[in-house]
């Protein structure tokens, strides 16, 4: 049975994530009628491309430090070694970062497209540096980080709609994003230091080096993941002009919003609580698990299904008639909720709680080789709706693999008795009760 903190986490996560599902629904129509396709597009691609820098700054960090955290998370001791791990390698990797986004902003032809989005948007990487998810994940202490996303969406509605008057104020759009996560990052870092009496000092950078290479195949696993998601939008780029851009990142953008309401209050609750209960018992882990994914699937199912079915009528009231092309987008990539839901349980849930990061890294390497070879065929070929092809073929493949094989090495997570709605019910029923 889950546990009254990871109870308390996933409720206050959810509660937060539905309150802030509902900002985008406020911004957005009022936003995508002032700025277009065009301007959304131009937008989304620097974002898409920066997210590569932040990706390197984060360097998985978010898995193994809350990994490490979490087998014991009342250790203070261990919290700030981890904290002294990972803020000196992340300021090594913040530096290589700087010169690698300078020669890409010299040599890349779309990226110049509006060469101040995509220096305040690197700025906003700064975030990713002080970011201490890592420290509130492993201890399970996940309600000030929720609160303080709630303020920040908040805020940020209320100064779009006093800053963003013309087409010319997008940059208000990076401008705030950038600010706010830089902010709110510094303010929960103080948080963390405080709270949990951290210390900063100084290490060898041999020491930092030795331990990037130590943790160098989950960050490349999350490199490759990233190959066969956001890649497709810089591919895009080098094939389509900003208004295809823009039906294609939009309609993305609402998938990406729908599966952070759902994933995240479960999946950034339920990683530091399994690898927990993993680290006492590999049986209690799995059982977990196997109670929660008949939930997990319903859930995702409903919500994909949902999403094929009405896209017309949510493009129209969310973006307008401007984004009308990006329905058959949206509708293509519809079950990519169910996809990433179920690829996060067997993937981060389970192969990286149990150390299998090999088997994890060798599968988002193979879909990563697929997914850019076909992303180029597919966008030079068919535009934005080939990328959308794209997407949904390689998370599937993604889920299938990670799927085939837990069953390979015996992990068997899957029964499909649960999914009758009657045992669902006595399975609800289990989790929410309390210890």
């Amino acid at each position: 049975m889950l546990q009254k903190k990871l109870i308390q986490n996933i409720f206050s996560l959810g509660i937060i994530q539905i309150v802030n599902f509902i900002f985008p629904l406020i911004t957005i129509p009022y936003l995508s009628r002032i700025i277009g396709p065009s301007g959304y597009g131009i937008i989304n691609y620097a974002t898409a491309f920066v997210g590569y820098f932040s990706l390197l700054i984060f360097y998985g960090f978010d898995l193994t430090a809350t990994r490490r955290i979490s087998q014991d998370p009342y250790d203070f001791k261990n919290i700030n070694a981890v904290f002294l791990d990972v803020i000196n390698s992340r300021i090594i990797l913040f530096i290589i970062a700087v010169f690698l986004f300078i020669f890409s902003l010299l040599t890349i032809n779309p990226l110049q497209r509006d060469v101040l989005v995509s220096v305040i948007l690197f700025i906003g990487t700064i975030s990713s540096l002080l970011s201490p998810q890592y420290i509130f994940q492993g201890t399970q202490n996940l309600v000030i980080y929720a609160k303080i996303n709630f303020i920040r969406g908040s805020l940020n509605t209320v100064l779009v709609f006093l800053l963003i008057k013309k087409p010319e104020d997008y940059y208000w759009i990076v401008i705030l994003s950038s600010s706010f996560s830089i902010l709110f990052n510094l303010f929960l870092l103080i948080y963390a230091i405080k709270k949990y009496q951290l210390k900063f000092k100084w290490k060898k950078i041999n020491e930092s080096i030795k331990l990037l290479y130590k943790e160098s195949r989950i960050f490349l696993s999350t490199v490759l993941i990233s190959l066969y998601t956001t890649t497709n939008v810089v591919i895009l780029g080098f094939f389509a002009d900003s208004k295809e851009l823009g039906y294609y990142t939009t309609s993305q953008n609402f998938i990406l919003i729908v599966i952070s309401v759902l994933s995240i209050p479960i999946s950034t609750s339920l990683f530091p609580y399994i690898g927990n209960k993993l680290s006492e018992s590999r049986e209690d882990g799995l059982r977990i698990i196997k109670n929660v994914i008949p939930i997990i699937f319903y859930i995702y199912f409903f919500a994909s299904l949902f999403i094929l079915i009405f896209a017309p009528f949510l493009v129209k009231l969310i973006y307008g008639d401007l984004f009308a092309p990006a329905v058959l987008a949206l509708r293509i990539t519809s079950f990519m909720p169910l996809m990433i839901g179920l690829s996060n349980v067997f993937g981060i849930q389970i192969m990286l709680n149990v150390k299998l990061d090999k088997a994890f890294f060798r599968i988002t390497a193979i879909c990563s080789f697929i997914g850019v070879l076909l992303g180029v065929i597919m966008s030079s070929r068919f535009g934005y709706l080939g990328t959308a092809w794209n997407v949904i073929i390689i998370e599937t493949i993604v889920t299938l693999l990670m799927y085939l094989y837990l069953r390979k090495e015996k992990i068997y997570i899957v029964n499909r008795n649960s999914f009758h709605p009657k045992n669902l019910l006595r399975t609800v029923n289990d989790v929410i009760k309390i210890k």
